[in-house]
């Protein structure tokens, strides 16, 4: 992988901090998408871009069984270290298929503020859809486009 595809290293510890607080991340996005969720209790979780886990750790507070991926070695490290063993944490770029992942093996899927780091979204999608359960969902979050 070139480090330049992984934009977070070197800075993930700042990024971090900033996301737990910040009123675009913290009393925005973050709420909006759990809010859509619901009760997550038993479900398996794929959380597409996990960044610092902060999303990951609240779905498994709510009993949810969750996985996540990042491409930041950075990132996968503070989500490793916020969450030890409640979620299973693993370095995986978005444009390469799940080949850890089986057919329908997650009830959903979580792409926050992501997406856009996808150099081929169709193919992500189509490969997320792959090990997604036929009655699954996907959420998408973006950044505003201005902000872009």
């Amino acid at each position: 992988m070139d480090p330049a595809d992984a934009p977070y290293d070197g800075f993930a510890d700042t990024f971090a901090r900033e996301a737990a607080v910040s009123p675009y991340n913290a009393h925005y996005d973050r709420p909006t998408v759990l809010g859509l969720l619901g009760d997550v209790n038993g479900l398996r979780i794929l959380d597409g871009g996990c960044g610092p886990g902060l999303y990951l750790s609240e779905l498994a507070a709510r009993g949810a069984d969750t996985v996540g991926i990042d491409q930041s070695a950075d990132m996968v490290r503070l989500a490793r270290e916020r969450l030890g063993s409640l979620a299973q944490i693993r370095q995986h770029d978005l444009d390469a298929p799940l080949t850890w992942a089986g057919d329908a093996s997650f009830d959903i899927v979580l792409l926050v503020l992501v997406l856009h780091y996808a150099h081929d979204r169709v193919r992500t999608l189509t490969e997320l859809t792959r090990v997604l359960r036929p009655d699954g969902r996907i959420i998408i979050s973006t950044s505003h486009p201005t902000a872009d």
